[in-house]
């Protein structure tokens, strides 16, 4: 599982997502930090309809992500404060 920027991301978007689509864990970073990750609808359906919650959803990730080594302080860092922002595609 690589990890593109949001400018790659932005670039290449019809590349990561048959990417997804075969199978693979799409991570996006912004300034260094993991801040989304793309997976295939089938991966969503299997994890949000099986009854598990998100939660659930999440620390199977987590335990699939071992050698990741991240702590929980780690985790929560990555989550956006900010004031929500404005944003258009235009």
């Amino acid at each position: 599982m690589d990890i593109s920027t949001i400018a790659q991301a932005k670039n290449h978007l019809p590349k990561l997502i048959h990417a997804a689509e075969a199978g693979d864990d799409i991570r996006i970073s912004r300034h260094g930090k993991l801040v989304a990750v793309i997976i295939s609808a089938e991966r969503y359906q299997q994890h949000f309809n099986s009854g598990t919650g998100i939660f659930q959803a999440i620390m199977e990730w987590r335990e699939k992500q071992s050698a990741l080594d991240l702590t929980d302080t780690e985790v929560d860092s990555w989550r956006d404060r900010a004031v929500a922002r404005e944003f258009s595609w235009e």
